[in-house]
C-alpha cells in the first residue's frame, strides 16, 4: 500500500498495474479489498488506483473534533486522482459511487468513463421529496441511536441487515460483525451527507463522461429510486440491471458484474 495526505487524513491507497488509469471506490464498512477479484484482472492491461476511504482500511479515521462532510472523502478520491496523468476511468459502488458521482463534476473531462454502481446518493431524494427518502431516515434512526448510545454492535446489525437481509447477517461470522463494528462511527458520519448534500439532479447532469449504472433487481427501493433518477438525469448513460441480485452485487455476484465493468472500460479506453 502506498499513503498520501488529504486534508489532516492519511488515505491508504492500492497503486498497481500499467496502462490507462482506473480509479476504484469502494463501498461503506468495506476497503478497496471489495475489488480484488476486478483487481486481479484489471493490473494486467490497466493501471489501478484503489483508496481506503477515511476511516475504512489502513487509512487514518476522521478527526473526533471536527464535523465531517462528503468533501472530505472525495478530496481524497481527487488526491490520489491527482496520480494520474493521463484521462482516467471512474468506478464506483454504494458510497463509493455517490463519491465518484461527486469526484466526477470536478474532474469534468479528465474522466474517460464511469461506472456507478447504485450510488447511495440519497440527498436526490430529499431534494425531490421523493417517498423512498421515509426509508432512508428510518435506517439513519436505526444506525445514529445505538452509535450515540455507544452500542455499535446493534448499529451494524441495523445498517448491515438493511443491506444484506437479516438472515445473511444473522448467520456472518462473528469476525465479521466485530470488523463492521468497528466502522460503524464512520458510517454514521456519512449519514449526514444526506441531510445536507446540496447538489441537485441537474448539477449531475452536466458530467458527459460515458456512464454505466448497475442496478440489482431486488435492491432496496431507496437506491432503485436513485439510480432510476440518475438513469433520467445524466446524459450519456447505459442502465443495465442484474436480475435476482440485491446491492451487494460486487460482493455477491462479482463475476457478472466485473464482466459488465470491464466491457464498458474497453468500449471507452
Amino acid at each position: 500500500m502506498n499513503y498520501l495526505t488529504s486534508g489532516d487524513v492519511e488515505i491508504a491507497y492500492l497503486d498497481e498495474g500499467e496502462g490507462p488509469p482506473v480509479l476504484l471506490g469502494h463501498c461503506s464498512a468495506a476497503s478497496h479489498k471489495e475489488w480484488a477479484p476486478l483487481i486481479d484482472v484489471l493490473a494486467e492491461d490497466w493501471r489501478v488506483l484503489a483508496p481506503d476511504f477515511i476511516g475504512y482500511g489502513r487509512s487514518a479515521p476522521w478527526p473526533a473534533e471536527k464535523p465531517f462532510s462528503i468533501e472530505a472523502d472525495v478530496d481524497a478520491l481527487l488526491a490520489v486522482a491527482d496520480l494520474a496523468r493521463d484521462p482516467l476511468h471512474l468506478v464506483g459502488h454504494s458510497y463509493g459511487a455517490a463519491l465518484a458521482l461527486e469526484a466526477a463534476r470536478t474532474l469534468k473531462d479528465k474522466v474517460k468513463s464511469l461506472t456507478l454502481i447504485e450510488p447511495v446518493s440519497f440527498h436526490l431524494l430529499r431534494l425531490e421529496d421523493l417517498p423512498e427518502w421515509q426509508d432512508v431516515e428510518k435506517l439513519g434512526v436505526a444506525v445514529l441511536d445505538p452509535v450515540a448510545k455507544g452500542d455499535d454492535k446493534k448499529a451494524a446489525g441495523a445498517f448491515m441487515s438493511y443491506w444484506l437481509g437479516r438472515w445473511r447477517w444473522w448467520i456472518s461470522p462473528d469476525s465479521f460483525k466485530s470488523a463492521i463494528a468497528a466502522t460503524i462511527p464512520k458510517v454514521a458520519l456519512e449519514f449526514s451527507i444526506a441531510l445536507d448534500a446540496k447538489s441537485t439532479a441537474m448539477d449531475y447532469a452536466e458530467i458527459t463522461a460515458p456512464t454505466l449504472l448497475i442496478l440489482g433487481a431486488k435492491t432496496p427501493p431507496p437506491t432503485r429510486a436513485v439510480t432510476e433518477l440518475l438513469s433520467k438525469t445524466l446524459p450519456n448513460v447505459d442502465l443495465k440491471t442484474l436480475k435476482g441480485v440485491g446491492h451487494m452485487s460486487p460482493f455477491t455476484h462479482p463475476a457478472k458484474v466485473n464482466q459488465m465493468i470491464l466491457d464498458h472500460l474497453t468500449a471507452h479506453r
